[in-house]
C-alpha cells in the first residue's frame, strides 16, 4: 500500500506476514500536515498539552494515522470515526475495516495496519538508561533475565529496549493494556521472529512477534495474533 506524503516513509513488510509499516517523523514541517482532518476531540487533546512540541507531534501522528488508514479503506481520512477496546486500544468502527496500532518515541511514530489480524507495534528511541538491569529483573520473564544478565554489558542497553519493543507489541497486539504483566510471558531478546502466547483466563493467545529495522537509532517490534477472531483479544 503506498502512502505518498513528505514525512512518512513506508518500511518492508515482515517476512510471510501482511503487516504494512510506516515510518512518521513528527517533526517534519508543520505545512506537511493537514489538520483539518482531525475530529474534534483530537484538536482539544492537542489544546490540552503544555509544551507546543508534544500537540504538534500529537496532531502530526493523528493526521498520518488518518491519511493511511483512509488509503486503505479507501475514506475520506476526516471521516473515519474510532472507538475503543475494554483497555482503550483504538479500532475502526466501519464494516470490514482493517487492524492498526501506532507508537511514538519522541519525534517519531510507527504505525502498522494488517487487513484482518489483530497487531501491535512498538518503537524506541535508544537512550542511555541507570536502572535497565532493575527493570529487566521486575519486567522480563527469568529465561529472559538470565539472557539479559548474560548479555556483554556494551550491549545490554541494545538487549534492554528489544526485548521491551516486543514485550510490548505483545501486549498491545492483544489489547490488554497493563492488565498483563510483561513478565508472565516470553518475548525474548533476538531479532528473530517467534511464536509465543500470553496466557488470557487460563488459555493461550497465541501470536508471532518480530523486531523491525528502522533507518533511525531506535528499537521497534511488531506482534501479530495467530486467530484473526480470536476471542481472547480486548
Amino acid at each position: 500500500m503506498n502512502v505518498s506524503s513528505p514525512g512518512i516513509v513506508a518500511l518492508p513488510t515482515p517476512p510471510g506476514l501482511d503487516i504494512a509499516l510506516w515510518l512518521v517523523d513528527l517533526d517534519a514541517d508543520a505545512n506537511h500536515w493537514d489538520t483539518t482532518v482531525l475530529h474534534a476531540s483530537e484538536q482539544d487533546r492537542a489544546a490540552r498539552f503544555r509544551f507546543d512540541v508534544h500537540a504538534r507531534r500529537y496532531r502530526a501522528s493523528h493526521v498520518a494515522l488518518r491519511q493511511i488508514l483512509g488509503h486503505a479503506t479507501g475514506l475520506d481520512p476526516a471521516s473515519l470515526v474510532f472507538t475503543e477496546g475494554t483497555h482503550g486500544k483504538p479500532r475502526l468502527v466501519h464494516a470490514g475495516a482493517p487492524q492498526f496500532n501506532m507508537s511514538h518515541s519522541a519525534g517519531w511514530a510507527l504505525i502498522g495496519v494488517c487487513p484482518d489480524h489483530p497487531i501491535g507495534i512498538d518503537i524506541e528511541i535508544v537512550t542511555p538508561m541507570d536502572d535497565a538491569e532493575v527493570l529487566a529483573q521486575r519486567n522480563f520473564s527469568a529465561t529472559e533475565y538470565a539472557a539479559f544478565a548474560h548479555t556483554p554489558p556494551d550491549q545490554q542497553l541494545e538487549a534492554f529496549f528489544r526485548c521491551w519493543t516486543r514485550k510490548e507489541a505483545c501486549l498491545k497486539a492483544l489489547g490488554s493494556g497493563l492488565s498483563i504483566e510483561p513478565g508472565e510471558f516470553e518475548a525474548g531478546l533476538g531479532q528473530l521472529e517467534q511464536g509465543t502466547f500470553i496466557a488470557v483466563d487460563g488459555q493461550p493467545c497465541r501470536m508471532r512477534v518480530g523486531c523491525i529495522g528502522l533507518p533511525i537509532a531506535g528499537l521497534a517490534a511488531y506482534a501479530r495474533l495467530d486467530d484473526a477472531h480470536s476471542p481472547l483479544a480486548m
